[in-house]
């Protein structure tokens, strides 16, 4: 039988409160997003629904999925190990954007700062340096 184990430590609230902000993201960028692209002040082409698409599958799907996949099968450090690095990679995506394409805005900074933080926790729970 399964048993659902809630975090027992600072490092595992931490770590799990990640998963949790990527599996909630992941839901609304799944559920809502033409909201989700409004906020981000981003605008879909009329007659190439591509875009949002991309927003409920990729973006969507892959977060919510990860997250919940995460959340459910606590605690696997191997697990925390690969959101960490996803998200991770996701604030490098961001970072390289910021440069290469010129994207150095408010927007994509918060955004980065935020994918940092949220990939510390995760991290630094696997590495042992917070537990």
């Amino acid at each position: 039988m399964i048993e659902f184990v809630w975090p027992q430590t600072l490092g595992e609230w931490l770590a799990w409160l990640s998963a949790l902000s990527t599996m909630l993201f992941g839901l609304w960028a799944m559920v809502m997003p033409r909201l989700w692209l409004k906020l981000l002040n981003l605008r879909t082409v009329e007659g190439r629904p591509e875009a949002v698409a991309e927003m409920r599958g990729p973006l969507g799907g892959m977060n919510f999925g990860l997250g919940l996949a995460v959340i459910l099968l606590h605690p696997q450090p191997l697990l925390y190990l690969g959101l960490g690095s996803a998200l991770l990679f996701m604030a490098i995506g961001r970072l390289v954007s910021i440069f290469v394409d010129k994207g150095s805005t408010a927007q994509n900074w918060y955004s980065l700062l935020f994918e940092l933080v949220m990939a510390a926790f995760p991290l630094l729970y696997v590495f042992g340096v917070i537990s």
